[in-house]
């Protein structure tokens, strides 16, 4: 995958401190050792020299057979020190050095090709330079006001409310695709932003922003205006919301786009979020029926009725 070069460098910056510090950890677990029990000590000092043993024994006619000894010998102290380890009280592999990912030692490359721990961080950099571009506000369930909806609609947005409580505070891979859709002003791009932001406090990746800047910074990077993989990112975070669908420059480009993020989505089984303020038949009228039969067919609706509350908000303010 193809990342900004910025979440890749600070990708690999990461790995690189998490190698220094298992290698410093493991030198204060010597060094406490040591101090404490000579007999560990002592092994230790074997083990080192039999470094320096091999490096001698390269000189000699009959290499082979001194450094199979030296092996055995090096094995030999290993075996001794992981039983005096564990009869001290302390775990056999307590001087070895932990590495958060015991695939690469932290180096973030295996066999050539960048490690699953590097392709983790940078992805989730790379979404987190996303959100920096994105124009909407991530805003907290605890500021939704029922209050500004006119009375016969706050018990159906109150239900709302509280599924998309739920939806974020038990959000896992397996989570349901949403479609927001109702008229302007009636909280579903506030609400959408909610649930991104706590189900990114929970720790998941999240990609978050309107369809309209989304495509455009895809189309920048297909023509190499600028850098980055948006499609792959919106193809592996693990919650994507699109706000605002409807809203976009309308064009094969666009059109083709937003079939290619939904329906893989839809079959990678991907949780995703789209809101759009058109009507139901607006949508029909839009997007040819491929985009549509997606939305309707694969998404769970929840329908947004009343007024435009933004002016009462105002006002109240």
């Amino acid at each position: 995958m193809k990342y900004d070069s910025k979440a890749l460098s600070r990708a690999q910056a990461e790995i690189e401190e998490r190698r220094t510090a298992a290698i410093s950890q493991r030198k204060k677990r010597i060094e406490e050792i040591e101090s404490r029990f000579p007999e560990i000590a002592r092994v230790n000092k074997i083990l080192s020299g039999t470094v320096t043993e091999i490096a001698q024994a390269m000189t000699e006619t009959n290499v082979g057979e001194i450094i199979g000894k030296i092996a055995d010998k090096n094995l030999e102290a290993q075996k001794e020190r992981r039983q005096l380890l564990v009869s001290f009280g302390y775990p056999e592999d307590y001087l070895d050095i932990h590495y958060i990912c015991d695939k690469c030692g932290d180096t973030g490359f295996l066999d050539g090709n960048r490690c699953s721990c590097l392709e983790t961080l940078a992805r989730k950099y790379s979404i987190e330079q996303l959100h920096k571009d994105c124009h909407i506000a991530l805003n907290d369930f605890s500021q939704f006001k029922l209050d500004f909806y006119p009375e016969e609609n706050r018990q159906e947005m109150k239900a709302i409310l509280d599924m998309c409580i739920n939806y974020a505070e038990s959000f896992s891979s397996k989570s349901d695709m949403m479609f927001f859709i109702g008229g302007t002003g009636l909280g579903k791009t506030f609400l959408s932003s909610a649930i991104a932001k706590r189900v990114m406090e929970r720790g998941f990746s999240v990609a978050y922003d309107s369809l309209s800047n989304f495509l455009r910074k895809i189309e920048q990077e297909h023509y190499g205006r600028s850098e980055g993989d948006t499609v792959n990112m919106l193809l592996s975070a693990d919650l994507v919301i699109l706000d605002d669908i409807g809203s976009e420059f309308r064009s094969g480009f666009n059109d083709a786009q937003i079939y290619d993020i939904i329906n893989s989505r839809i079959n990678y089984r991907l949780p995703t979020i789209v809101s759009t303020n058109l009507s139901y038949k607006e949508l029909n009228s839009r997007y040819n029926e491929r985009i549509v039969s997606r939305l309707l067919g694969m998404f769970i609706p929840v329908e947004f009725r009343g007024r435009d509350i933004r002016l009462k908000k105002r006002m109240s303010q």
